[in-house]
């Protein structure tokens, strides 16, 4: 009898301390998650950054040399003048381009894509501008000939 009570008292403690424990795990976890999640990125669309701030089409990487930490930035802006420009009331499905999905097309837009005839105006060095600032696979637009099939559904626009 006395080895029972003993037992269950014990038991008891290590409950509450095991209840004590996941209760401040869990509030220290709810505080680094609603701070990780507060730092979020203010969203813009095409015009406001064409108006205001044309900077923001910019992407900067930052890479070091070798280990010597020589800082070498890139700058990549479009090049609206060869491609032309369009706004959302001019926007073509681009999703009927193989290779280009919802999100594609989302980013496309938001770089100030929005038609097919933009993206058939565009030249080689175009499409790398395109590539680096949808940040997609290197190589993958000239590969599914998202100029060429741009060109085509064009054509059949007008027709």
């Amino acid at each position: 009898m006395f080895f029972n009570d003993i037992t269950l008292s014990f038991s008891i403690e290590l409950f509450f301390w095991m209840l004590g424990s996941f209760l401040i795990g869990y509030f220290f976890a709810i505080q680094f998650y609603d701070k990780k999640n507060s730092n979020t990125v203010k969203k813009t669309t095409i015009e406001d950054n064409i108006l205001d701030e044309p900077e923001e089409l910019v992407i900067r990487a930052i890479k070091t040399f070798e280990r010597g930490g020589i800082e070498i930035k890139r700058t990549t802006k479009l090049n609206f003048d060869s491609i032309g420009i369009a706004s959302k009331n001019d926007k073509d499905d681009l999703c009927k381009i193989k290779g280009i999905g919802t999100v594609i097309e989302k980013k496309l837009n938001r770089i100030g894509i929005f038609t097919y005839k933009q993206l058939s105006n565009s030249s080689d060095i175009d499409l790398e501008a395109i590539t680096r600032l949808i940040q997609f696979f290197p190589g993958r637009i000239e590969s599914d000939d998202w100029r060429g099939q741009a060109n085509k559904l064009l054509n059949n626009k007008k027709s």
